[in-house]
């Protein structure tokens, strides 16, 4: 059984948080602990106080271990509107990965092109400034990548040829952060994107 948008959508926000998360210092990862459970676990039907929260950070790999295992259990718990709006409210620095502009789980053909070579595979999810591409071809971070793939508004199909790099590298695929969009073409994007 095929899996509905919103558990595409979590299951690719999941997958973009736990490689952040693995990057993170000790004190980030307690600022990320609070923000994901602001009540401590004191909510009803919760299992009460968590431990990391009334000590101070330190190099303990246990207590290091216990923050992440509260995290994700936080993240598996949480709705997707719910987590993104905690984590947009943060102001932290190592936290401005959290999008400016929403991101739409999809499943779009594209073709693209990179370093004299051409490629096609599908659009995983789409914003208004960039794309996730599901493939298992081997890319670097910076790398230029041509894109075109086609939206629908309403009967009108929308074809979009823009040029942007690979911004993140996944197991399975590529974020690509476009370099080169018009004001027109980012409305559209952000517009069909809201409608859906």
């Amino acid at each position: 059984m095929a899996d509905s948008a919103d558990q595409v959508e979590k299951h690719t926000l999941f997958l973009r948080l736990a490689v952040s998360i693995y990057k993170m210092k000790d004190d980030e990862l307690k600022l990320l602990l609070e923000t994901l459970d602001p009540d401590g676990g004191n909510t009803p039907g919760s299992s009460g106080g968590h431990p990391v929260r009334s000590q101070s950070v330190t190099d303990d790999p246990m207590q290091r271990q216990m923050m992440l295992a509260r995290i994700f259990v936080l993240l598996k718990q949480s709705d997707t509107g719910t987590l993104l709006k905690r984590l947009r409210a943060l102001k932290d620095p190592a936290f401005n990965w959290v999008r400016a502009y929403p991101r739409m789980a999809c499943y779009l053909l594209v073709d693209f092109a990179s370093q004299g070579r051409a490629y096609r595979s599908y659009i995983r999810d789409i914003s208004a400034s960039g794309v996730f591409i599901e493939t298992a071809e081997k890319f670097q971070e910076g790398q230029v990548v041509s894109l075109c793939f086609t939206l629908s508004n309403a009967n009108e199909p929308l074809p979009f040829k823009v040029k942007g790099h690979v911004s993140q590298i996944y197991p399975d695929g590529i974020g690509i952060q476009y370099d080169q969009t018009t004001y027109y073409q980012r409305e559209i994007l952000d517009t069909l994107i809201k409608k859906i």
